[in-house]
């Protein structure tokens, strides 16, 4: 009788330690998913409460650099963002090498502040870029993929560009604008300088912004008889 009581207990005792370690591994898997989740789509708060944005690639030097986590490979087009509930999302190419930058308005119609997702895609569908910024209520926001000259006309002086360096190897971006909020921009050349001065005549091409990929690449063209 007391071997069959002993032989009980020790049947139990494995069966808790499978339980145990079953459950040790469950945990760790969803704890070290959520944690890639996190590091790949959460962006980091910023202290003073403005823009939040985690930035892939290079901040500084070159814009010719690739970004150290450039990889080399992806799915195009299941990297695309998944569109949010009552946000519109579009397309556009940004263009920022040595010699270009892109410029971007951000305008807030609404009455409460928004949360704009911006998000920058590799030729092969790879996130290298992403940052949300924070467009105060009945405001307007400016960004500049590269850095302002240092005596920049009052109207770029407030409120300051935010940065946005997408560098030479961000050939698709996308916004999420929510409800009241209105996007523009335009490509500019600033050859051997890297630095944009509204003072100065750059030359500037619009941006052509779609809410499909596809046709910021193939625009539809109709011939006419």
């Amino acid at each position: 009788m007391k071997k069959f009581k002993l032989y009980n207990i020790g049947i139990i005792a494995v069966i808790v330690l499978i339980f145990s370690f079953l459950f040790r591994g469950t945990f760790f898997s969803a704890q070290a998913e959520r944690s890639q989740q996190l590091d790949i789509g959460t962006p980091t708060p910023s202290s003073d409460g403005g823009e939040t944005g985690e930035q892939v690639q290079n901040a500084t030097g070159s814009d010719e650099i690739p970004p150290a986590d450039l990889a080399g490979s992806g799915d195009y087009l299941s990297a695309l963002p998944t569109p949010i509930p009552g946000e519109s999302l579009v397309f556009f190419v940004p263009t920022d090498n040595d010699a270009t930058a892109t410029v971007l308005y951000l305008y807030n119609t609404d009455t409460v502040a928004h949360i704009v997702a911006l998000r920058g895609f590799s030729y092969n569908g790879v996130l290298v870029y992403s940052l949300n910024i924070n467009v105060g209520a009945s405001s307007f926001l400016r960004l500049a993929s590269d850095s302002i000259a240092s005596a920049p006309p009052p109207s770029w002086a407030t409120p300051a560009p935010i940065i946005t360096n997408f560098t030479d190897f961000t050939y698709l971006a996308s916004l999420s604008l929510p409800k009241g909020v209105k996007a523009e921009g335009y490509v500019i050349f600033n050859p051997g300088t890297g630095v944009v001065n509204p003072r100065l005549d750059q030359g500037a091409i619009p941006l052509r912004f779609s809410t499909d990929p596809a046709k910021v690449f193939m625009p539809v063209t109709s011939n006419n008889p």
